[in-house]
């Protein structure tokens, strides 16, 4: 269909949003039913692209209104949404904010698991297949309608699609969900560097991304681990890649940020039903200390104490140690002989020193004779 057409079936045709290899949207408004939506109108005919996408519902998905048909072509009425494609932030050479990315990727990644899950596969995604509004809210278009490109794609749609292709898909083999990761991990490699993972003309770039390994050139100011990352999810068998996109994106987060991925999950209404309840608050419960009384308990003090002893040992024996010892009293000397104007005489010879004498023998006292008093006798006269 023309670019220029103002209708479609009944709806009346306003402007175009995307023109991708696979498909273009319009936005358009239904005169039946008053209300604004958008137009799909497909490249290809994938007769499971109706079945796939049935019945998914998500945020980051475009809810199908309804399949119809004009003049013989077949057509998707979808949920209108205001937003620019996601190309139009990549540019070669610009390099987006690593939480910014981030954020995009786990919206992504949330999308393709979850059509994944039920058995849906994108296959080609690229940035024009991906819509963002002024929220940094993303929506998913061309979900299962995987395949080659269709009439009327140009050279230029052709290789923004090329870019973005898995090794299987280019080799025509059977495809999963790893397929998407290969493409959501080229979408983070521009990005994240401002480079295409895989550069050059269609031609050249097919055999790349199927025979060849990836070039660190780009990725070389990365953290290593974010290396390993794009160097597993952009191999060339699927078998390599991560088991989904949700855990490759996590895994490059943790290795751009620098943290350990937490994977979290939401609890059922069961498990939420069966856990626990909280056990009551006791009736009297001693007011929580406040102040100085809660730092400085009694054990605290006794430790405290301890630690002071001990800190004053050691500083009274450094003290010790350090401070200068007190100098030993000087011995008093005899003086020395004055020596002779002339000419000095040889000091006689050093004579030996006088031997102590002898203690004197020990002797017994004489004793002196007893006298023998008498008494005396009276004299008469």
């Amino acid at each position: 269909m023309s670019e220029t057409i103002t209708r479609i079936g009944r709806y009346e045709i306003s402007r175009q949003l995307v023109d991708t290899a696979l498909a273009s949207v319009y936005d358009a408004f239904d005169p039946v039913e008053h209300k604004p939506v958008a137009i799909r109108v497909p490249r290809t005919t994938h007769q499971g692209a109706k079945e796939l996408t049935r019945g998914l519902k998500h945020p980051g998905l475009m809810t199908v209104l309804s399949y119809e048909q004009s003049q013989g072509e077949m057509f998707v009425v979808l949920e209108p949404f205001q937003g620019t494609p996601l190309d139009s932030l990549i540019r070669k050479g610009r390099n987006m904010q690593p939480v910014e990315v981030l954020g995009l990727l786990r919206q992504l990644a949330s999308v393709l698991d979850y059509a994944h899950a039920h058995g849906s596969l994108h296959g080609s995604l690229h940035p024009s297949s991906i819509l963002l509004n002024d929220r940094n809210e993303i929506k998913v278009l061309d979900l299962g309608a995987y395949g080659t490109a269709g009439r009327g794609a140009s050279p230029e749609q052709l290789l923004r699609a090329v870019h973005f292709l898995s090794p299987e898909c280019i080799r025509d083999q059977p495809m999963d969900g790893r397929a998407d990761q290969f493409s959501l991990a080229a979408l983070a490699h521009a990005m994240l560097t401002g480079e295409l993972p895989f550069s050059g003309k269609p031609l050249g770039v097919m055999f790349r991304i199927a025979y060849q390994g990836l070039e660190r050139d780009a990725i070389r100011e990365l953290p290593a681990a974010a290396q390993t990352v794009f160097q597993r999810s952009l191999s060339k068998r699927p078998a390599d890649r991560y088991p989904t996109c949700g855990e490759m994106v996590e895994t490059l987060a943790s290795a751009l940020l620098r943290t350990a991925p937490a994977p979290t999950r939401i609890a059922s209404v069961a498990e939420l039903a069966a856990a626990p309840s909280p056990a009551p608050a006791p009736a009297a419960a001693k007011p929580a200390r406040s102040g100085v009384a809660r730092y400085f308990s009694l054990e605290g003090l006794k430790y405290f104490g301890a630690t002071f002893a001990v800190c004053a040992l050691v500083l009274g024996a450094i003290f010790y140690f350090l401070l200068p010892k007190a100098p030993p009293k000087p011995v008093a000397v005899a003086p020395a002989a004055k020596s002779s104007p002339k000419a000095a005489t040889p000091a006689p010879p050093p004579q030996a020193a006088p031997q102590a004498k002898a203690a004197p023998k020990s002797h017994t006292k004489k004793k002196e004779p007893e006298m023998e008093l008498k008494p005396a006798e009276p004299v008469i006269h």
